[in-house]
């Protein structure tokens, strides 16, 4: 089979870094694969929100052919993807071969029509078209059938088997590429986008390549498999087995510059690649966003998760909703009980003392010296969230997530005087401990809902406390990293965090406690 290479780095790679590569960066990545013989580049997606030049989203041909190397050997692309505000055919002037010798056309199964209609439309003006069909996995052979009649009419250039959720094995690839390839038309490409939720996208790649047939094969690939979840198949990886194998086309050293030159900063900052939580994603068929919102939680061991995850309705696993997975995981972390005894406890304390709260920030290290004198003064009622200090004498422990609990217990084992353990209802039965309702806890907002140190807050509040010291809640601020404390352990674009900090604050304003700040706090400011 003849094999050809699509670099996606620029385009799928930029899920993870919010498309913002840098000029002189897109650039120099475009220039580079070229230079390596990759045969097709995408160069970013075509949207109605490109306009940054920093950016691979592009809203113009002008824009794409601004961008690209003088001298070029690769064939550029660039993706139009139906519902992520696309640009429409319409907005694109007939194709003069200048910017891009293609358009890769993504869709939902419901966006099919409108996908053939598109692609129509594209072809007219005189651009290849690529029709890529999210998710493969989810198509019967009969809707694929009826797909390839419509293919056939049209005569796309390429059309594409997506592992989209990554969680198809050797003999599924196989038997849809023989399906499509013994009934669609014959100059019809036929092309394969792996993700490797279940490490098999390389494999399935080579799978391919030895399948006898005269049909020609496109590869998607992206350096160091840079992509959303697990990432993508690599394309250092296929170069060098194509080079080893059939013939040599690539210069792989190339490729690995441009890990070494752009990918590898990005990689100290940004995660993405195999993990346990997108290998039972892809296992239940599940969008990889199912998966990285309860990674971000960090509070559910990986059995938790795959119960989570199998409680999605089969219909609703492939396509991502937020709203769905935020109730489905509040629903598993809920187990009501009757926690009057524990709040008359707690009220009875709060009644005769002070109260501080510390949470993980650094400022807990810097104002160390500070907090100590203020603890030795007031002889506060101390109580950490989600994490233990030796250093300062720690009345209890509120902890909300398991993860966070099990390091405390391993923090704790054998030292003297142990705090007291006041658990949410979600966490397992222990001991000793208090335990509160956890959705009591709550507040109305679903993004922050779960704030550790927001739960903690609205129990106080229910105990009868009126004013909380706080420490260690540093927020997003200069020179520091997550917002530790109210939101322990979030990860994930700055702005992302900042937004939540928002709507942390403003649940703090209507908490109706006097809140004061013993370290520098971003959730102080009014203005960031």
């Amino acid at each position: 089979m003849s094999m050809e290479i699509l670099d996606c780095t620029l385009r799928d790679g930029g899920y993870i870094n919010n498309w913002r590569f840098g000029r002189e960066t897109i650039a120099a990545i475009l220039e580079k694969l070229d230079q390596a013989g990759i045969d097709i580049i995408e160069c970013g997606f075509l949207t109605r929100e490109g306009g940054d030049r920093d950016c691979s989203l592009f809203s113009s041909l002008e824009a794409v052919e601004a961008v690209l190397p003088r001298q070029r050997r690769a064939r550029y692309v660039a993706m139009i993807a139906l519902g992520e505000k696309e640009l429409e055919p319409s907005a694109l002037p007939d194709n003069d071969g200048r910017a891009l010798q293609g358009i890769r056309l993504t869709f939902h199964k419901a966006e099919a029509d409108k996908a053939f209609r598109w692609a129509k439309e594209l072809m007219a003006k005189g651009y290849p078209v690529y029709l890529q069909p999210v998710g493969t996995v989810s198509y019967s052979d009969l809707e694929l059938l009826h797909l390839v009649e419509k293919v056939n009419v049209l005569e796309p250039y390429a059309f594409y088997i997506v592992d989209t959720l990554g969680s198809m094995y050797r003999n599924q690839v196989t038997r849809r590429f023989h399906l499509l390839d013994e009934n669609m038309a014959p100059g019809i490409r036929l092309g394969f986008h792996g993700h490797n939720n279940l490490q098999l996208a390389f494999s399935n790649a080579q799978v391919l390549g030895q399948i006898q047939t005269k049909r020609q094969l496109l590869l998607d690939s992206s350096v160091y498999g840079m992509g959303r979840g697990a990432g993508n198949l690599p394309t250092e990886l296929i170069a060098r087995y194509i080079d080893q194998n059939i013939a040599s086309r690539y210069d792989v050293s190339l490729v690995m510059d441009v890990y070494d030159q752009h990918i590898a900063d990005i990689r100290k900052k940004h995660q993405w690649g195999y993990s346990m939580a997108y290998h039972i994603a892809a296992v239940h068929v599940c969008h990889p966003n199912y998966a990285s919102f309860l990674l971000e939680k960090r509070d559910l061991p990986v059995k938790d998760m795959e119960a989570v995850l199998q409680s999605i309705p089969e219909n609703r696993r492939a396509v991502y909703d937020p709203d769905l997975i935020r109730r489905l995981y509040h629903q598993f972390q809920e187990r009501q009980i009757d926690d009057s005894q524990t709040v008359e406890q707690l009220a009875r304390v709060l009644r005769q003392r002070r109260l501080l709260l510390l949470g993980g920030g650094e400022s807990l290290a810097e104002k160390r010296r500070e907090i100590g004198d203020f603890i030795q003064k007031e002889q506060p009622f101390v109580v950490s969230v989600n994490f233990w200090d030796n250093a300062f004498p720690t009345d209890a422990c509120f902890v909300s997530s398991r993860r966070c609990r099990e390091a405390i217990r391993r923090q704790l084992a054998g030292a003297p005087g142990a705090p007291q353990a006041i658990l949410t209802s979600n966490l397992p039965e222990e001991e000793g401990a208090l335990f509160v309702d956890y959705a009591s806890c709550l507040n109305g907002d679903a993004a922050v809902a779960d704030a550790p140190g927001l739960m903690l807050l609205r129990l106080l509040k229910r105990c009868g406390a009126s004013q909380v010291y706080l420490a260690g809640f540093d927020g997003v601020r200069a020179g520091t990293g997550c917002p530790l404390g109210f939101a322990c352990g979030l990860e994930g674009e700055r702005e992302d965090l900042r937004d939540r900090q928002r709507r942390i604050r403003k649940q703090l304003g209507r908490l109706g406690l006097q809140i004061i700040f013993l370290t520098p706090s971003a959730y102080e400011d009014e203005e960031e």
